[in-house]
């Protein structure tokens, strides 16, 4: 189980495309004392190249305007069980939070996302300003290019994962592998390679928490523990 909320003011909105499955990073959702805001990236590469592959904008907001500030947070958790159901506490230790979770909103949503089959859509924490120490669960990036899923299906729960710069990717300058016993295994979503690097003078740890997917795309997700 999680034991260190991790604490955020910033979510990355990012998008998947149907056609080249590729995920791309569209708006930010930040929080605020006053209102929570979610804002789109418009002029940025990303945003752009999401436009041509069918991006029309998250449901409730619109793209005619860039900035939302009503109802922001309420919107994007109508994607998550109410607090009021009976499995809630089902939901909570499905995403390796304690029973007893009392996080805010916001902080719910840092830990579990807001990904659905339907629509591609999921937030990713910028941790360029996170508090320590913190745990975050995370989906490793890439895993179909270097694991097949029998591979992936024989690791074994609890296992270390290291992790290693490669600072000459011809694609990612701030790449960051991950490793289990010297054999690559995937990569830190891109979005948190930049604030990963600075948080590298702490106390760093890795492990396989659970391992799911398809023969297309096997899945691995770790748990980061930062000390």
């Amino acid at each position: 189980m999680i034991e260190y909320l991790l604490h955020v003011n910033t979510l990355f909105l990012t998008w998947q495309s149907n056609s080249d499955r590729k995920r791309y990073l569209v708006g930010v959702l930040k929080k605020s004392k006053d209102a929570d805001e979610l804002s789109y990236l418009v002029d940025t590469e990303d945003y752009n190249e999401a436009l041509k592959k069918g991006f029309w904008g998250y449901p409730a907001f619109p793209l005619d305007s860039k900035t939302y500030t009503n109802n922001v947070m309420a919107t994007f958790m109508k994607r998550l069980p109410p607090r009021s159901r009976r499995d809630f506490t089902k939901y909570l230790k499905n995403n390796q939070l304690p029973e007893t979770f009392k996080g805010n909103d916001f902080e719910l949503i840092t830990h579990t996302g807001i990904m659905l089959p339907s629509d591609g859509f999921d937030l990713i924490p910028d941790l360029s300003k996170a508090t320590v120490p913190f745990d975050y669960v995370m989906e490793v990036a890439g895993t179909r290019h270097h694991l097949s899923f029998d591979e992936v299906g024989a690791i074994k729960i609890g296992t270390p994962v290291q992790f290693e710069c490669e600072d000459e990717n011809e694609h990612d300058s701030n790449a960051v592998a991950l490793l289990i016993d010297g054999k690559k295994i995937g990569y830190i979503n891109k979005l948190i390679c930049p604030s990963f690097r600075k948080l590298m003078s702490k106390n760093i740890s890795f492990q396989v928490l659970k391992t799911s997917g398809t023969l297309e795309r096997p899945l691995i997700y770790v748990q980061f523990s930062v000390r």
